[in-house]
Parts: structure tokens; C-alpha cells; sequence
């Protein structure tokens, strides 16, 4: 609504304001808005000429005008009026009200614009050309304000009179009275079409987007697509930017039963990348599978899954399941299952994924898997049995020399496929073996710390040793051996007071741990 505000009052002041300062030195209509002989003679006053002192009053409120000066020309106009509108001759009313209508549209004060108007046209001051003028600007108003019933009326009477006067008709006219039309409750699609498709044929060298939009919505509306399709056609030619057009016109011939058509638009349309959503592109993939051509359709659903632009959701992957299936392409098909297992309800999908990935020794994988599988649930107890096992296998098998917390999770899983029959007495030997692992693991850290204990006291006895020698031969012992005597206590001290390795008192971790 702001942009067409800014942009009526931009015209509204060029072709009002400007014809209305021409005729303050002439009473002569300007040539833009001259009328045949026959429409002058039917009204209008006798006297198209201001009278001094008004059209001095007038020149200095226009100049306001001229430098968007509009509170101080209101100002202005408003006293003209209070002091002198009693005098005002005809033409005088006419020309004064108009220029305020046109001070008020560019302060937005619509409806007070409009009631100017009207007392400008009623004094029936001006030339019959420019009452015919005032006469599309009241309607053009009125459409403003949503007077659609009112716009109406006033556009097909400027039209109806500039027609009989021989003046060209403004296609702007023609599109607002057909958007009028569109507007009114109920709309009445059938009256804007005529003026619509007027508006588009007298639209000039460049073509005007609102003007193909609207008619494009009324053949719509009225299920033309023998003319929406070649509508459509210009439009995407125009602005082939614009994604809706393209869409619009695959969906149009699809109506018409032009399906290859339609194929064709949208795939256009994909390559460009102007389909973006995910039922544009949906449609797009169904159509290669209907023509034939399912691999492409396969390799576009996968890309676009990929990308996020295609949900990755249950019947989208069997869609894609069944396109590669028709394209026998199925080796695809392990990365389709675990795409199906991720958004089953069920944990079956991935229990069975799980046991794939575990086989293939990718075990993180095969770990999210079975997590999933049993986070689910809806197995019977043999196959939750199993789950917990795998689940035991897929994180030992990741556990690095000395990765205890791994060992430990693979152990509570182990527990937990003790609670199952089927898989009670494996879950036991995983649990005696881990038991195992770990308890060779930390009796080998104990003993390293032992044994590096011992080199330490060796080592600080020699330093002992040495710093008596050092002493009975009164020799001062070099920087270098002082500082590496130094390094090796404040390494024996740190081991000292780590203590023992145990799981309750881990060794630090190493670098790249």
C-alpha cells in the first residue's frame, strides 16, 4: 500500500499540479489533456482565467508545492480559502481545490483529497478535459481508500467520456477498474476481464508487471488456461526470475493435459534453480518416474535429501527406494534402509541396520543403529536380547588400549542382554572377558608406576652420589648437569604424587588422548 501511495502521489502532482500552474498564466487546457471541440462546448464555465491577486496567492502556495513544502502550502490554501472563497469565481473554486486535494494525497490525507476533488469538479469551473481528469482522479482515490464500488462507477464514466471525446485511454485505467472488479465481495472476475486484457494490450514498449499478474489471476480464476498458458509463456520470458511464473505454467499445462509440457517447464525451471520447495521438486521427480526416467529422479531426490530441501521422511524414502529399484540400480539400497530406520516409529528398521553396519565393522555406526533399535522399542524380546548384545560388540569394538570408559559402556550393555534369555550366557563370557581386559589393564599400570619408581630413587641416589664426589674434589658441577638433575626430581615428584594407578585415581592423560 506505501509503494502505491508514494507512486500515486508522484503522478498525481506531476499531471495535476503541473497542468493547474500552466493554466494560472493561461486559460488555455495543456496540450496533454486538450479535448476535441464538440466535448469543450458540453461544460465548463464561461471564464478559464484567475483573477490577479488569486493567482498571485496561488503562485507563491505552488512553489511551496514544488519544494514538498505541503504543511506550509496547506497552510496556505486554507487561508486563500477562509479569506477569499466566497469571491472565487468558478474557475477559481475548481483550481484552488484542486491544488489543496493535491497538497492533502501528498500528506496522505486521503479522504480530505477526495472531498476536494469533488467540490473542484462540482463548481464545474475547469475545461471539460480536466473535469474529465478530476473524474479518474476521484476514482483513482476512492480505489485507494477501498471504495471499489465507487472506484468503479467513476472509472467507467472517465472512460465511457474519453473515449467519446477522442482521448486516449490511460491503460492504467483499464487495470484499475479491473482490479476494482477483483476486489468487491464477491469478485466479479468475468467484468474485470475485459479491461484487464485492455490494460495489457495498450501497456506500451515495456511490459508491466502488475498488468500480467492481474489478468494471469482472473484467467485463473475463471479457468482460461487456453489463454493463461500463452500468458504465461510471455511472462516467464519477461521475468524469468520469477519461480511462481514457471510453476504456474507447468501446473497450467498439466490442466490442460500437456503433461510433457509440464515436465519440461519444471525441469527448466530445476536447472535454473528456481524450484525450491520441496512438493515443486516432489512433482518434478514424479514425472521423470512417469516418463521414464527414474535414475535421474533417483540421483535429483537424493541430491536434494542431501541438501536438506527434501525431507527425509518415510514416504519420501520409499519413493526414492522405488526409484532406484525401477532405474536397478540395487546396491542403493543400504543407505535407503538406514535412512528408513532413522525415522521408523519401531526399532526393527534399526536392530536390522544395526546388525548390517556391525558386519561391515562400522561400528559407530552400527552403535547409533542399535541405540535407536532399543531407544524405540516395539521388538519382541528376542530381537531386544540380540540388540543389547550387538550394541555390547559395536562399542568394545571401538575401545582403543586404554579407553576404560568405552569398556565400561560395552560392559552395562552386556548386562543388560543378561536379562534375555537368548543371549544370557554370551553376555556373560563378553562380561568375564571385559572383567579380564580391564583388570590386565590396570595391573600393567601399576606396575609401570612401581618399576618408574624405582628408577626415580636409583636416579636421586646417584645424584647423591655424585654431589659428594662433586664435594671431596671441590668441583662446581656445570648448569647443564644442575638443570637436568632438577628436571629429573620434579619428574619423580609429579610421579610421586599422582600414587598408584587405580580406577579410582586414573593416570593423566596422554598427549593425543
Amino acid at each position: 500500500m506505501k509503494k502505491m501511495r508514494g507512486n500515486y502521489r508522484k503522478f498525481y502532482f506531476s499531471a495535476l499540479a503541473s497542468a493547474s500552474a500552466a493554466l494560472m498564466m493561461s486559460a488555455a487546457p495543456t496540450a496533454a489533456l486538450a479535448q476535441p471541440a464538440q466535448c469543450d462546448a458540453e461544460e465548463g464555465g464561461p471564464s478559464k482565467t484567475l483573477s490577479p491577486r488569486v493567482g498571485q496567492d496561488i503562485q507563491k502556495l505552488y512553489e511551496f508545492m514544488q519544494n514538498d513544502q505541503y504543511q506550509e502550502a496547506l497552510a496556505g490554501f486554507n487561508n486563500l480559502i477562509s479569506n477569499r472563497g466566497d469571491s472565487f469565481s468558478a474557475y477559481e473554486k475548481s483550481t484552488v481545490y484542486e491544488l489543496r486535494a493535491n497538497v492533502k494525497v501528498n500528506l496522505e490525507d486521503f479522504r480530505g483529497a477526495l472531498r476536494d476533488m469533488q467540490v473542484a469538479l462540482d463548481a464545474n469551473g475547469l475545461p471539460p478535459a480536466r473535469n474529465n481528469q478530476l473524474r479518474y482522479f476521484i476514482a483513482q482515490l476512492n480505489f485507494q481508500l477501498e471504495e471499489f464500488q465507487t472506484a468503479i462507477r467513476g472509472l467507467n464514466q472517465w472512460i465511457q467520456l474519453a473515449n467519446t471525446c477522442g482521448v486516449e485511454v490511460d491503460p492504467n485505467a483499464y487495470y484499475l477498474l479491473a482490479a476494482a472488479y477483483t476486489q468487491i465481495n464477491p469478485p466479479n472476475y468475468r467484468a474485470a476481464l475485459d479491461p484487464a486484457e485492455k490494460a495489457l494490450a495498450n501497456q506500451g514498449a515495456e511490459p508491466r508487471k502488475g498488468y500480467y499478474d492481474l489478468l494471469n489471476l482472473i484467467y485463473s480464476e475463471l479457468n482460461n488456461n487456453q489463454k493463461r498458458a500463452p500468458l504465461l509463456e510471455q511472462m516467464v520470458n519477461h521475468w524469468p526470475e520469477n519461480k511462481s511464473y514457471w510453476t504456474q505454467l507447468s501446473g497450467a499445462y498439466s490442466t490442460m493435459g500437456r503433461d510433457r509440457d509440464a515436465f519440461s517447464v519444471l525441469e527448466v525451471a530445476y536447472r535454473a534453480g528456481l524450484l525450491t520447495t520441496e512438493s515443486e521438486m516432489l512433482t518434478l521427480i514424479q514425472y521423470y518416474s512417469f516418463f521414464d526416467n527414474p535414475y535421474r529422479g533417483a540421483v535429483l531426490l537424493e541430491r536434494e535429501m542431501n541438501a536438506g530441501n527434501i525431507d527425509r521422511d518415510q514416504d519420501n524414502l520409499i519413493l526414492l527406494s522405488q526409484l532406484w529399484s525401477q532405474a536397478r540400480e540395487h546396491k542403493k539400497s543400504i543407505p535407503i534402509l538406514q535412512e528408513a530406520a532413522r525415522n521408523a516409529s519401531k526399532g526393527e528398521l534399526s536392530y536390522r541396520l544395526g546388525m548390517v553396519l556391525l558386519a561391515d565393522e562400522q561400528y559407530a555406526k552400527a552403535q547409533r543403529a542399535l541405540e535407536a533399535a532399543i531407544n524405540k522399542g516395539g521388538m519382541d524380546a528376542r530381537d531386544t536380547g540380540d540388540a543389547w548384545l550387538l550394541l555390547g560388540t559395536a562399542r568394545f569394538s571401538q575401545a582403543g588400549p586404554s579407553d576404560t570408559d568405552r569398556w565400561e559402556s560395552a560392559k552395562q550393555a552386556f548386562q543388560r542382554a543378561q536379562n534375555y534369555q537368548n543371549t544370557r550366557g554370551r553376555a556373560r563370557d563378553w562380561i568375564t572377558y571385559i572383567d579380564a581386559v580391564v583388570d590386565t589393564y590396570w595391573t600393567g599400570l601399576r606396575l609401570d608406576y612401581r618399576q618408574n619408581m624405582e628408577l626415580c630413587q636409583d636416579d636421586l641416589a646417584r645424584f647423591e652420589r655424585d654431589q659428594r664426589i662433586r664435594d671431596l674434589q671441590n668441583r662446581e658441577p656445570s648448569q647443564e648437569d644442575l638443570d637436568r638433575e632438577q628436571a629429573r626430581r620434579d619428574e619423580c615428584a609429579a610421579l610421586e604424587a599422582q600414587g598408584e594407578p587405580s580406577p579410582s585415581n586414573p593416570p593423566p592423560p596422554q598427549d593425543g588422548e
